[in-house]
């Protein structure tokens, strides 16, 4: 008798971790597809122009694109103050982007970087964090310039960061 009613006493305890498992299971998911979709964001530099328009495609299985108001294939931007071609245009950005398990995702993307002559130099590559929390997107990122050739670091830009709102 004494035996049943410990059980007795545990029951509700034994019953409730799988239900405590599956909750937290379900949060973790609905965590990781809170960040699907796009978003159109705010994205603030250390250096002119100050900020710029981004739309941030996630897609299901960790597909990235970027494609935004400030380098693009129809800028011509001067870069030669620090140290680039004095005319630069780009490509929209690719990558990826993976769960980190704690309510953000790790992004990384490249886009294409030309001269004016047209010829692709270097690589645009921009390392970051993400999370959605009351239905905004907060993203810090790093940028540096790469070489195309040989993936040689060109230019470090530093920290940035972008905020925004799903698109639809």
């Amino acid at each position: 008798m004494d035996k049943r009613r410990t059980f007795m006493k545990i029951l509700p305890v034994l019953a409730a971790i799988p239900a405590a498992a599956s909750n937290d299971w379900r949060g973790e998911e609905l965590g990781r597809h809170a960040v699907l979709g796009a978003w159109n964001s705010v994205h603030t530099l250390p250096f002119p122009p100050g900020n710029f328009r981004e739309f941030l495609n996630f897609a299901e299985g960790g597909a990235f694109g970027e494609t935004n108001s400030f380098l693009h294939t129809a800028s011509a931007l001067d870069f030669s103050a620090f140290g680039l071609p004095s005319s630069i245009n780009a490509s929209d950005g690719v990558g990826s982007w993976k769960w980190l398990r704690d309510g953000k995702v790790e992004i990384e993307f490249r886009k294409l970087l030309f001269d004016g002559s047209k010829a692709n130099f270097g690589d645009l590559l921009v390392t970051g964090t993400a999370e959605v929390k009351q239905g905004m997107l907060r993203a810090d990122w790093h940028i540096v310039v790469v070489n195309s050739s040989d993936g040689s670091l060109l230019l470090d830009f530093g920290t940035a960061s972008s905020t925004g709102c799903r698109i639809g």
